[in-house]
C-alpha cells in the first residue's frame, strides 16, 4: 500500500482557520461522495441548501477547496470549481475520515503549520483542561506560537469545532477538555509505525509488543502533539496519559517496560499532585487489540448520529 503523500499541484493561501463556515460533518459527507471526477455542480445539487435560483454553491465551494488546501482533492482542470477528484486516496484506504483529515491537516507547511500548533500550544499550558475564553486562548497562541496574523474569535472557533467534532478535544461552558477520543488514540496506535522496519500503514489492527516511544514519536510529529517534554526521556501530557490508562483498563491496549529504558518514555500519575520524578510509569512496548464496539470508542461525529 502506497504510503507516499502528494501535495496538490495548485491550492488555496487561505488560512486553514480562515475556512470559518466549514464544519466535519459535511467536509466528511461530501468528500465520501466524490467519485472518480466529480463536478462541483454536482456536489452542490447534492448539498447544497435551497435557495431562490437553485442550491446555494458558495458554501459548497468553500468545503471543497479547504478539502483542496489539506490535499485530499484537487481538480484535474486546475479550477477548483469545476471538477474535483481525489488525491491521496489510496494512502491509509481503511483509516476513518476524522484521523484522516487530521493527519492531512498536520502534514502543512509554512503558516499553515499554525492548525496543528494550536494543540501543541494548548499542551504546554500543562493541564488537562484550559480555559475555553477565546481571549485566554488568544494569550496563549500569542505566547507559545509566532505566526504574522491575528488569532481572531473567528480563527479560534474554526478550529476549536472542527476539532471537537474530529474528536481532538471537548469544549464544556467554561473549558476545552484536551484528552482526544479513545477512537483517535486507537487509530493514531495502529497507524504510526512501531518498529524502525515499519511504515506507517492501517492494515494491520493488532501488534504485539510493538516500541511505544517510537509510535509515540511519530503521532506527535503527525497527528497530534502527545507530550508536556520530549527532550530527554519524552513525558506524555496528562491529558493524553488519561486516554491511554483507560484504554488499559478496558484491555485494548497494553503497555510494560521489560528493561529497555533507553526508549522509555514516562506516563504521569493519574494524581498530578503526585506527578514527580519517580512516581512516573516507564513505558516502551505497547500491545494494541481491536477497539471495543462500545459509544466510548466512536467518534463524536458517530456517536452524534447514532442518538438520532
Amino acid at each position: 500500500m502506497s504510503t507516499t503523500y502528494t501535495t496538490a499541484t495548485t491550492k488555496p493561501d487561505k488560512l486553514l482557520t480562515g475556512f470559518i463556515s466549514v464544519r466535519a460533518p459535511e467536509l466528511k459527507h461530501i468528500y465520501d461522495a466524490i467519485q472518480g471526477a466529480t463536478s462541483v455542480d454536482e456536489l452542490t445539487e447534492k448539498f447544497g441548501r435551497p435557495a431562490a435560483d437553485g442550491r446555494e454553491r458558495d458554501h459548497i465551494e468553500e468545503v471543497v477547496r479547504f478539502l483542496n488546501a489539506v490535499d485530499l482533492v484537487e481538480s484535474p482542470s486546475g479550477d477548483i470549481r469545476s471538477t474535483v477528484e481525489y488525491i491521496n486516496d489510496r494512502q491509509f484506504t481503511e483509516l476513518p475520515f476524522e484521523a484522516r483529515l487530521l493527519y492531512h491537516c498536520n502534514q502543512q507547511d509554512g503558516r499553515q503549520r499554525h492548525f496543528a500548533d494550536v494543540y501543541r500550544a494548548l499542551l504546554t499550558e500543562g493541564a488537562r483542561t484550559v480555559s475555553a475564553d477565546r481571549d485566554d486562548l488568544r494569550t496563549v497562541l500569542k505566547r507559545e506560537t509566532d505566526y504574522d496574523f491575528s488569532w481572531t474569535d473567528e480563527k479560534i472557533d474554526m478550529w476549536v469545532t472542527l476539532c471537537e467534532q474530529l474528536g481532538l478535544i471537548t469544549e464544556t461552558e467554561d473549558e476545552l477538555i484536551l484528552s482526544p477520543c479513545r477512537a483517535l488514540v486507537h487509530d493514531a496506535l495502529v497507524l504510526a509505525p512501531t518498529s524502525s522496519n515499519e511504515e506507517p500503514g492501517y492494515d494491520e489492527i493488532q501488534v504485539d509488543n510493538g516500541e511505544f516511544r517510537r509510535a509515540l514519536d511519530w503521532i506527535n510529529d503527525n497527528l497530534f502533539a502527545v507530550y508536556q517534554e520530549r527532550a530527554g526521556t519524552p513525558r506524555v501530557h496528562p491529558a493524553v496519559a488519561d486516554v491511554l490508562r483507560n484504554m488499559e483498563d478496558d484491555g485494548v491496549i497494553s503497555l510494560s517496560s521489560p528493561g529497555d529504558s533507553q526508549n522509555a518514555v514516562k506516563m504521569p500519575p493519574e494524581d498530578l499532585d503526585d506527578d514527580v520524578r519517580g512516581n512516573r510509569r516507564d513505558a516502551t512496548r505497547v500491545s494494541i487489540s481491536t477497539r471495543l464496539a462500545e459509544t466510548a470508542y466512536d467518534y463524536p461525529l458517530n456517536q452524534f448520529l447514532t442518538r438520532q
